[in-house]
């Protein structure tokens, strides 16, 4: 449902920087608000709950994956339309997320005994790449919030189809990394 509501609101602009306008940037709450909501609704769901206990911690983990595609910044990046103090934290931590996603859930799945501590880290560093990207591309977006960038006159981050990563799969990954540390915290 998210998806669709983000989709459509990206289609109609809704996440664009207007030019001279000053509003407060729509993206951050796009990334929260479905945070706030879906931590409390699955964390006291007994019904997740349940399906979580029969889920293999190791496969939240390797699930994602996905994240090698944060490089997708670098290309926006490379072609002037997004900031360097952006992009690159936010690129490298992607994929260092990404690209660490299936050995840590290996290690993990293989019961060896630091795999759990292994998992809880990179769970840990995921949400930490997400802290980093979210306060740079606020503070480097046109907004009244932008603080970097300034060079760069447009950003592609509020654009459909760009916006849907910060919009849609930012937030379920904030939720993913919070569903592998409830079920890494139940190993105890």
């Amino acid at each position: 449902m998210w998806l669709a509501v983000v989709w459509n609101l990206a289609l109609n602009g809704a996440f664009q920087p207007i030019p001279g306008v000053v509003r407060l940037p729509r993206l951050p709450i796009a990334i929260f608000a479905p945070v706030i909501v879906g931590l409390f609704v699955l964390l006291r769901s007994k019904s997740v709950a349940a399906f979580l206990d029969a889920t293999p911690a190791a496969w939240l983990i390797a699930l994602q994956v996905y994240r090698i595609f944060g490089g997708i910044f670098i290309v926006n990046w490379a072609n002037g339309a997004a900031p360097g103090v952006f992009v690159w934290p936010a690129w490298i931590g992607d994929m260092l997320t990404g690209i660490t996603a299936l050995p840590v859930a290996l290690l993990l799945a293989s019961g060896a005994e630091r795999g759990r501590s292994a998992a809880m880290a990179w769970n840990i560093f995921g949400l930490l790449d997400f802290t980093v990207a979210i306060v740079l591309g606020t503070l480097s977006t046109p907004g009244p919030l932008q603080i970097f960038g300034l060079d760069i006159p447009a950003s592609l981050a509020g654009t459909y189809p760009i916006v849907l990563i910060p919009a849609f799969t930012v937030p379920s990954s904030i939720l993913l990394h919070a569903l592998s540390i409830r079920q890494l915290r139940r190993m105890e």
